[in-house]
């Protein structure tokens, strides 16, 4: 089982807060009338819902439905974060076999997205899973975590305003959870590719942290341990462009930023996204743009006579 969410509404969060129960206490049976998200963070805690049993253990996420009963099973000690809300377009699915496929191809479609670009890859829906164990030394878990305590922060000092913050915290929140859940989906659920897919996220990652300093085929086949062809080729297919190809688009992309906010010159400003000659950098502009960097920097310009202005 697993939700789709509209990640274009904010939840409604009434409580949010963290729990420390010690024995004898066992949760009583309930049916809430609204959404109850679970993030565990010491202990155990066995929970009933409807005909399901949860053993949560330190990294587990559970989102309760309120259509219907949980319950405790037995006395433990445990420590949780919990959130109590509502919202508008939130709707329970059953998963099927190409579940697992349609989990990695919406990764594949979003990577091949343009990031410069207000449109989106198809909508705003978020894939969050019934149940999830997150790995609690990965920096995911800890990014949750951290979401908790601001939303518990904000719901406690009530300044104006505070239960948007709120709103937005625990939608960050599930984003976070739910990309855990897709990329363990798209692992471990028959993909064909698990190895490469991974591959790809922390290439992707590299590339878009170190894009400013020289990278080659060499450097990334020593930074993965990998053969560069075979890395280009997942690459490719993950992304729909090459490793260069994406690394230039980065570059480029940084470039028009400073163009646009700075009066660094342009040689400058190709060396500081990795561009150590002018003319290499002025002819993968053009490439990428249409235009030589001289002339972007004219049009960028802003005027009260509403010329163009790229971005």
């Amino acid at each position: 089982m697993y939700y789709e969410i509209n990640g274009n509404i904010l939840p409604q969060v009434r409580l949010v807060g963290k729990a420390i129960l010690e024995p004898p206490y066992v949760h009583r049976k309930r049916q809430a009338d609204e959404f109850i998200l679970y993030v565990m963070k010491q202990g155990e805690l066995y929970l009933k819902e409807d005909q399901t049993e949860y053993c949560l253990k330190k990294g587990d996420v559970l989102l309760l439905d309120p259509d219907f009963v949980h319950q405790g099973l037995q006395s433990s000690s445990c420590e949780y974060y919990y959130v109590h809300f509502h919202h508008g377009q939130l709707e329970r699915k059953k998963r099927d076999d190409q579940f697992a496929c349609r989990c990695s191809h919406r990764r594949s479609e979003s990577l091949k997205e343009d990031n410069g670009s207000y449109l989106r890859y198809q909508d705003s829906w978020i894939l969050f899973p019934k149940m999830l164990s997150m790995n609690p030394d990965a920096p995911a878990y800890f990014r949750v975590l951290s979401l908790m305590e601001q939303a518990m922060e904000h719901n406690c000092y009530q300044l104006e305003n505070y239960k948007v913050l709120c709103g937005m915290k625990l939608l960050e929140a599930m984003v976070e959870i739910a990309r855990e859940g897709v990329t363990a989906s798209a692992l471990t659920g028959g993909a064909t590719r698990p190895a490469s897919f991974q591959k790809v996220q922390q290439l992707t990652g590299y590339l878009n942290s170190n894009y400013h300093r020289p990278i080659s085929s060499s450097l990334i086949e020593q930074e993965f341990s990998c053969n560069f062809d075979y890395l280009n080729r997942v690459f490719k297919r993950s992304r729909g462009k090459t490793i260069f190809a994406y690394l230039n688009e980065i570059r480029i992309q940084h470039a028009r930023e400073l163009m646009a906010s700075t009066s660094m010159k342009v040689a400058a400003i190709g060396r500081r996204v990795g561009f150590e000659d002018e003319c290499y950098f002025s002819k993968v502009f053009k490439k990428y743009t249409g235009v030589s960097p001289s002339q972007y920097e004219k049009m960028s310009i802003r005027t009260d006579q509403g010329q163009w202005k790229p971005g």
